[in-house]
C-alpha cells in the first residue's frame, strides 16, 4: 500500500527506527525486490514510496531482507553458465 506523503512522514516520526535506518532498510528492500514483477514496473518515485511504506508498515524487516538476499544469491548462482573447458 502506498502511503501519502503526510502519512509517510507521520509514520516515520512514530517509528522506533531513525529516519536514516528507515532509508537504509528501504534501499536494501529495493535491492532484493527489484526482480519482482510488482516492483519492476514502478517509476523511481513510486518505487521509493512503496519501499518506504513497506518499511514503516513492517513488511520490510532486516530479517526478511536477509532471507531474500540469500534467495536472490542462490538464484543468481544457479543462473551462472558453467564455464568448464574454457581457457
Amino acid at each position: 500500500m502506498a502511503l501519502t506523503q503526510n502519512k509517510l512522514v507521520e509514520e516515520v516520526f512514530k517509528s522506533k527506527l531513525g529516519r536514516y535506518d528507515i532509508v537504509r532498510l528501504a534501499l536494501d528492500w529495493i535491492e532484493v525486490k527489484k526482480y519482482d514483477e510488482d516492483y519492476r514496473k514502478l517509476t523511481q518515485a513510486e518505487l521509493i514510496n512503496k519501499a518506504l511504506g513497506d518499511v514503516v508498515e513492517n513488511i520490510a524487516t532486516p530479517e526478511k531482507i536477509a532471507e531474500l538476499r540469500k534467495k536472490v544469491k542462490k538464484e543468481e548462482k544457479n543462473r551462472e553458465p558453467v564455464q568448464e573447458g574454457i581457457k
